[in-house]
């Protein structure tokens, strides 16, 4: 089975996801994440970071694949996502 396949996402997508063209809602890295078996925050991982040697094959693979246009964009998404969470947790309104 393909990843998009895997993940219930079309081919067109996820390809367009590996070249740069797309950029993934965080549920969708989410699934994406879940179907490779590693946390979200292992597709950000570069190049010589430690952990990549315990990650799968697959995934290593479509790591090294993925233009760094989108990696950064990823990145910053996640970023932006993480901040406001924060920020809306330190709201007294929501205690």
């Amino acid at each position: 089975m393909t990843l998009a396949e895997l993940c219930g996402m079309g081919g067109n997508y996820i390809g367009q996801i590996e070249m740069g063209r797309r950029i993934p809602s965080f549920g969708k890295i989410e699934k994406i994440a879940e179907v490779l078996e590693v946390a979200s925050y292992e597709l950000f991982i570069g190049e010589n970071a430690e952990k990549k040697d315990d990650l799968r094959p697959e995934t290593r693979e479509y790591l090294q694949k993925m233009p760094i246009t989108v990696k950064k964009e990823l990145s910053a998404r996640l970023l932006s996502l993480i901040k406001a969470d924060i920020l809306a947790s330190l709201d007294p309104k929501n205690y």
